[in-house]
């Protein structure tokens, strides 16, 4: 695998033969970084990363190129030159696709590194768990389901949400972040991950942007709410110490799956962002039955900023 400071690590060049460097060292764990799925989507992942760092904090944008070990070999080519080529081939696309992204980056006053990690195909899930872990905040895109084939960026997607142990920007398929962001709408529960997203928000989301606290109860849940509304001032006079403006407000489920209460909710107000916690069962159950966390992943509209 390629590490930001080794000398292994391929150096990405734009298109007027300038390096565009490595991963920097710096106080990483202050730093934001974006982990690229090479999907045309990645322009959002970009576009959103530069609107949350509000244009002047430096970023760094990772693509994991994952190199296998064997490769179907063509009659008449030998497996070591099949190899090759295969991974000539891989880095090419991989410099490629960078090369696009700086060029539809040119026009966003951002400061960003472009970095290609190379890794073992065997090792690419740690190769990305990582550097996340040494991060302050992730970016990235929720890796597409109809594509007919498994994207490169889904064997490592729910494992970055699960194990980095750090909060995550998710960019679903139709969302988009153009600005800072100005309005978010918390999904709270009483649990953990709650409890971590929303101090990871207070942490990076801007000063200005107003936070509303919501909790989606259902008619089998008066017990739930009620707690909650005795803790609501406390859970604001939090909030409002970060000076941070905040509301809180319980809203009736009517029967609806929460994921619906909250989607409507998002429609209603129209919100640049959601805060929730990610997966409060297992998420291999969420995957395989869907839950309010996969729901959320592939049918909201606006970015999530989640945590677990």
């Amino acid at each position: 695998m390629t590490t930001p400071d080794s000398s292994a690590t391929a150096a990405v060049r734009s298109a007027d033969q300038h390096a565009v460097g490595v991963a920097p060292t710096e106080d990483v764990l202050t730093r934001v970084l974006a982990i690229l799925g090479q999907q045309p989507h990645d322009g959002e992942v970009v576009e959103a990363t530069s609107a949350f760092t509000h244009g002047g904090t430096p970023w760094r944008a990772m693509l994991p190129v994952p190199l296998p070990t064997r490769v179907h070999c063509p009659w008449g080519i030998t497996p070591a030159d099949a190899l090759a080529d295969d991974h000539k081939a891989r880095r090419a696309d991989a410099q490629d696709h960078l090369i696009m992204l700086r060029r539809e980056a040119a026009h966003i006053h951002t400061t960003v590194t472009w970095w290609a990690a190379e890794c073992a195909d065997k090792h690419l899930e740690e190769a990305v768990l990582e550097p996340a872990r040494m991060a302050g905040l992730i970016v990235a895109g929720v890796p597409p389901e109809d594509t007919g084939e498994t994207p490169v960026s889904a064997r490592w997607f729910v494992r970055l949400l699960t194990e980095s142990g750090r909060p995550v920007l998710v960019i679903p398929r139709r969302a988009s972040l153009a600005h800072p962001p100005r309005q978010a709408l918390v999904a709270w529960r009483d649990t953990p991950e709650s409890a971590r997203a929303l101090h990871e928000a207070l942490r990076w989301l801007p000063s200005a942007c107003a936070l509303r606290i919501v909790m989606a109860v259902g008619a089998g849940e008066p017990h739930i709410a009620g707690a909650t509304a005795e803790n609501a001032s406390l859970l604001l006079a939090h909030v409002q110490r970060h000076g941070r403006s905040a509301t809180f407000e319980i809203i009736d489920r009517q029967g609806r799956p929460p994921e619906d209460a909250l989607l409507d909710e998002v429609a209603r107000t129209n919100p640049d962002l959601v805060v929730m916690g990610a997966y409060g069962h297992t998420h291999a159950m969420e995957f395989v039955f869907g839950g309010v966390t996969f729901n959320m992943l592939h049918r909201s509209r606006v970015p999530l900023l989640m945590a677990h």
